[in-house]
C-alpha cells in the first residue's frame, strides 16, 4: 500500500506539470475555467487502491474461502478493515485522498493467477480458480465470494455487503441471472429488502444474451447457435465487471469466470 500511494505522488506530480501548461498543454480541455479552478480540482481527486483475490488470500491462510467458514469470513473482514485504515494513515499522512477499490481487474485476476503459478506453482494450484486444461484460470475478483457458489442472492449481497462500508471508491455484488426473465415486483422486493437489511453499496443484476451474427436476432441466456436461423456464428452478451460487452473480446480468465458463475432467478425475498 506504501508502494501504491508512491506511485500516485508521482502520477499527481506528473499531471500537475502537464496542468500547469494550462491552455497550451495537451489537458488543455482540463483548464477551462469560469472561476478560480479549471474544471479538474486536484484538491478533490481521489486516489485509489484496488483489492484483489480476498477469497484466495483467506483460503491459503485458513484452508477455508470466504463462505466457508466463520474463521475466514472474520479474516477477511478483518483484512479490509486493517487496509481502510491504512488509507486514512496514508491519507492523513501525505495530504490525499486515499480510498480503497474494488478494483475492476480485468485482466490483472488473469495476470496474477499466472505470474503466482509460474513462480510458486504448487501452491499457487491449490488456490487459483478456473480451468488449467484451457488456460482460463484467474483469481477471484475484489472481495466477491466463489462464483461456483450456488445460495441465495439476499444472503450473497448481505454477506459481501459487510465489507461495502470500508470500500469508499465504490463496491458492487453481482446476481447472475443466466437466461432468468426476473419478475419485475420481486426485484423490486429484492431491492427494497437490500437496502433496508444489508450494508451493501450496491447491487448489479446481471443477465445474459446470445446476438447472432447473421441474422441479428437476440434471445435471452447463452447458446452455441442461433434460434432462429440455425447459425453458429454467434456471440454472447454478459457483465463483465461494471458493463455489458461480447464475451468473444474477454482474455481467458474472464472466460473461465463466465463458466463458474452460478446463475439463477431472483425471487422475492421471505
Amino acid at each position: 500500500m506504501e508502494l501504491a500511494a508512491k506511485a500516485h505522488l508521482q502520477k499527481r506530480a506528473f499531471i500537475k506539470s502537464i496542468l500547469d501548461l494550462g491552455l497550451h498543454g495537451p489537458l488543455a480541455a482540463l483548464c477551462v475555467s469560469h472561476d478560480d479552478e479549471g474544471y479538474l480540482r486536484m484538491r478533490k481527486a481521489s486516489h485509489l487502491i484496488g483489492i484483489l483475490g480476498l477469497n484466495e488470500m483467506v483460503e491459503a491462510v485458513t484452508g477455508c474461502q470466504l463462505h466457508e467458514s466463520k474463521h475466514a469470513e472474520q479474516l477477511g473482514q478483518a483484512v479490509i478493515q486493517y487496509m481502510d485504515l491504512k488509507c486514512q494513515q496514508l491519507s492523513e499522512r501525505l495530504g490525499l485522498k486515499i480510498v480503497l477499490e474494488q478494483t475492476p481487474a480485468e485482466s490483472t485476476a488473469l495476470r496474477f493467477a499466472k505470474l503466482d503459478l509460474r513462480t510458486y506453482p504448487d501452491v499457487a494450484r491449490k488456490y487459483i480458480k478456473g480451468s488449467f486444461d484451457t488456460g482460463e484460470i484467474y483469481y477471484t475478483n475484489s472481495t466477491h465470494l466463489n462464483y461456483k457458489l450456488v445460495q441465495d442472492p439476499i444472503d450473497k449481497v448481505t454477506r459481501e455487503g459487510v465489507l461495502h462500508p470500508m470500500i469508499k471508491a465504490g463496491a458492487i455484488t453481482h446476481v447472475w441471472m443466466g437466461e432468468h426473465k426476473p419478475d419485475p415486483k420481486a426485484l423490486a422486493s429484492f431491492v427494497i429488502k437490500t437496502f433496508r437489511h444489508s450494508e451493501n453499496a450496491q447491487v448489479a443484476f446481471s443477465p445474459e444474451f446470445t446476438i447472432c451474427n447473421e441474422c441479428n436476432h437476440i434471445e435471452r441466456g447463452l447458446s452455441d447457435s442461433c434460434s432462429r436461423c440455425g447459425s453458429a456464428d454467434v456471440d454472447g452478451i454478459t457483465r463483465v465487471t461494471g458493463y455489458f460487452t461480447r464475451t468473444s473480446s474477454w482474455n481467458a480468465g474472464k472466460r473461465g469466470e463466465l463458466r463458474d458463475r452460478a446463475r439463477g432467478p431472483v425471487k422475492a425475498p421471505a
